[in-house]
C-alpha cells in the first residue's frame, strides 16, 4: 500500500526509520547505503529530512534520531510498532495521491475541476492520478466518475467489490493510528461485533470496527446493498452454521424500515463474515475451522469437490501427511482462495501478495522461489477452467495459491534435526552447561548433540577444529550473555538453512 501512496523519497526515509528503529546498536553509514542501496551523501539527506519529521510527528522530541560515534540509531519509549504506523500514515497523508482519494471518500464531486480547486492541486495532475485510480480499480468493475445520478460517491462500480477494496485499503492506510471515519455517527463503532471476535488481539479488534463501520454506513445511509451470486450462498452458509454473523438489531431494524428485505440482510450478514475472515486471520479457532472444512468436504458443492481432489493431489505427488488440524487449515486457505477467484475474478493489482513483497531486495524469500516454479505448474495441470476463469488470466492469484500450497508444504516437512558437536576445553562441566542451556532454548528435535565431528552441521569450540570446514562458532565465555544471543541467532540461521 505505501508504493502505491509514497514518492520514493518517503519510502525511503520511511525504510531509514525502520533500518534504525530495529538496529540495537545503530548502523553507520556504509551499512544503511548498502542496506538502501544509495551513495552516502544521500543518506545524510534522508537523515536530515527523517530528524525534521520526527519532530513535526512526535513532539517533545519524544522520538530522536541520535548519532554516537559512526553510528546511527533511534531511540524513544514510545511502542516500536506505534512508531512504525503512525510515521507510515505521516508519509501517506502528505502524498497527493492519497489527498485525492480520501477527498472522493468523503464527499461527492461534480468536476475533476472542483475537486483540483478544492485540493489547490492543478488540473492536469489532477487527471493524472485519478487515471491511475481508474486503471488500479478496472479489475474490480470499479471506477472514478462525476456523472453519477444519484451524487452520493464519485467511487461507483460493483458495491460487492467495492467493499472488498474498502475494507483493505482503509485498514492498510491506518491501521488503527486514527479514526478514518470522522463524520460516521459514534454509536456506529460502539456496537457489538456482528461475528465472535473472542480470538482476535486489540488490532484485530479495531480492523473488524473498522469493516463494522464501513458496512453499516453504506447500509444504513446510502443504502448502497451487496448483490451476491446465488450460487455463493450454499457457501457462505457454511461459515454461517458454524459460527453466524449477527448485525446489531439496531440496524436490521432501520433497514427494514427502509424495505429491505429479511433476505438480504441476511446475504448482507453472509457477506460480512465471508470478508472479515478473508482479511483476518483467527475468527474461527482450529476447532471450528475442522467443522467448517468437514461441513465443505461432506457438501458435495463444486468448489468444494475440487478443493479436496486438488489438496489431496497435492499431498500425494508430494508425499505428504498432514495431521486433522493442519489439513482443515490448509483445506480453508485454500478454499478460500478458491472463492475469491470464482466470485470476484479480479486479478488483483494491489493486494496481499504486493504488500508481502519488501522494499529491499536482499529480504525476499529466497526459499518460496525455489519452489515457485514446480507449484505453479502443478496449480496449472491440475486447475478446472470450466469451474473456474482460465488460470492464465489471474497470474498474481497463481502466485499467492502457489504460497498457500509452500505453506502446506513447510507445515507437513518433519525437517531433520540440526547435528551439533560441542567442544569445550576451559572447565569439566562446560559441554553439559552449553548442551542444557541449548536445550531449553531449542526442543530436542531441532537439535542433535553428537560427539562425531564428521556428521556435525555446526560446530561450538572455544579451539580451532584442525582439517574441517564445518559451519564454527567460537565460544568462549558460556557465562557471556551477548556471547549467548549471538551463539542462538548463529544456530537460528543453521536450522533456517535446513528448509531450503
Amino acid at each position: 500500500m505505501q508504493e502505491l501512496f509514497m514518492k520514493k523519497n518517503e519510502q525511503l526515509r520511511f525504510e531509514l526509520l525502520k533500518l534504525l528503529i530495529y538496529s540495537k546498536k545503530g548502523l553507520s553509514t556504509n551499512e544503511v547505503s548498502q542496506k538502501l542501496n544509495i551513495p552516502n551523501h544521500s543518506f545524510y539527506i534522508y537523515r536530515s529530512q527523517l530528524e525534521e519529521d520526527l519532530a513535526v510527528v512526535f513532539k517533545e522530541n519524544s522520538v530522536i534520531l541520535e548519532k554516537k560515534e559512526t553510528y546511527y540509531s533511534i531511540t524513544s519509549s514510545l511502542n516500536i510498532s506505534y512508531i512504525i504506523d503512525t510515521m507510515r500514515l505521516y508519509y501517506i497523508k502528505i502524498s497527493q495521491t492519497f489527498s485525492i482519494l480520501n477527498a472522493l471518500s468523503y464527499r461527492y464531486y461534480d468536476s475533476a475541476e472542483e475537486l483540483s480547486q478544492n485540493l489547490n492541486l492543478s488540473l492536469s495532475h489532477t487527471y493524472k492520478i485519478l487515471g491511475f485510480f481508474n486503471q488500479l480499480l478496472e479489475p474490480f468493475d470499479i471506477s472514478i466518475n462525476f456523472s453519477s445520478k444519484k451524487k452520493q460517491s464519485n467511487i461507483i462500480g460493483n458495491e460487492k467489490n467495492r467493499r472488498l477494496v474498502m475494507f483493505y485499503v482503509y485498514w492498510s492506510v491506518y491501521k488503527g493510528v486514527e479514526w478514518p471515519f470522522k463524520f460516521s455517527p459514534t454509536f456506529l463503532q460502539e456496537l457489538p461485533a456482528p461475528i465472535d471476535s473472542q480470538l482476535l488481539s486489540p488490532s484485530q479488534k479495531m480492523r473488524l470496527n473498522y469493516f463494522q463501520v464501513i458496512t453499516y454506513w453504506h447500509l444504513s445511509y446510502k443504502l448502497e446493498l451487496i448483490s451476491l451470486p446465488k450460487d455463493f450462498l450454499p457457501y457462505l452458509e457454511v461459515f454461517q452454521k458454524v459460527s453466524p454473523t449477527s448485525f446489531a438489531d439496531s440496524i436490521k431494524e432501520s433497514l427494514r424500515k427502509r424495505h429491505v428485505s429479511d433476505q438480504h440482510i441476511y446475504e448482507e450478514e453472509l457477506f460480512f463474515g465471508f470478508l472479515a475472515r478473508f482479511f483476518i486471520s483467527n475468527i474461527d479457532s482450529p476447532t471450528n475451522k475442522i467443522r467448517i472444512a468437514t461441513m465443505f468436504i461432506d457438501s458435495s458443492l463444486p468448489i468444494t469437490t475440487f478443493t479436496s481432489k486438488f489438496l489431496n493431489d497435492f499431498l500425494k505427488k508430494y508425499n505428504v501427511s498432514l495431521t486433522q488440524e493442519n489439513y482443515a487449515a490448509s483445506y480453508y486457505l485454500i478454499i478460500f482462495h478458491l472463492f475469491y477467484v470464482k466470485f470476484f475474478t479480479i486479478d488483483s493489482p494491489f493486494s496481499e501478495i504486493s504488500d508481502d513483497a519488501p522494499f529491499t531486495a536482499e529480504s525476499s524469500d529466497g526459499l518460496f522461489k525455489i519452489h515457485e516454479t514446480e507449484l505453479a505448474k502443478f496449480i496449472h495441470n491440475n486447475w478446472n477452467s470450466e469451474l473456474f476463469p482460465p488460470i492464465s488470466t489471474i497470474p498474481s492469484l497463481v502466485t499467492y495459491l502457489a504460497k498457500l500450497l509452500y505453506l502446506v508444504l513447510i507445515t507437513s516437512n518433519k525437517h531433520r534435526p540440526l547435528n551439533v558437536l560441542i567442544q569445550h576445553s576451559k572447565t569439566i562441566y562446560g559441554y553439559d552447561l552449553i548442551k542444557n542451556k541449548l536445550l531449553i532454548f531449542f526442543k530436542d528435535t531441532t537439535l542433535r548433540i553428537t560427539f562425531d565431528i564428521n556428521e556435525a552441521d555446526i560446530i561450538i569450540s572455544d579451539s580451532f577444529e584442525k582439517n574441517n570446514d564445518t559451519p564454527f562458532f567460537y565460544f568462549e565465555h558460556p557465562e557471556d550473555t551477548e556471547a549467548w544471543k549471538n551463539l542462538i541467532s548463529f544456530i537460528s540461521q543453521e536450522l533456517y538453512s535446513l528448509l531450503r
